[in-house]
């Protein structure tokens, strides 16, 4: 496999662990594959009110781009201290 499928594939497992963890319906789930692979995962997670999903699916996609968030934040910190 060469790289760029690699990556292609290692896209496709999180976005579709993702959907799965945040409990998408079936449809929100297509569109946020289809939102992450045009628009990359940083864009998609500064565009989420532009999604065309219920409001509670984007409370959980915002609460997971928070944790996300705070992981970094907590990992950079880790890396600054050392």
């Amino acid at each position: 496999m060469t790289r760029q499928m690699i990556q292609n594939v290692k896209q496709e497992n999180v976005i579709e662990l993702m959907c799965e963890v945040l409990e998408l319906s079936e449809s929100s789930e297509k569109k946020v594959t289809k939102a992450v692979e045009k628009l990359g995962i940083q864009a998609f997670f500064t565009s989420i009110d532009a999604l065309d999903v219920e409001e509670v699916e984007k409370d959980r996609i915002k609460a997971l781009k928070e944790v996300i968030e705070a992981k970094v934040k907590s990992l950079e910190a880790l890396e600054g201290g050392q």
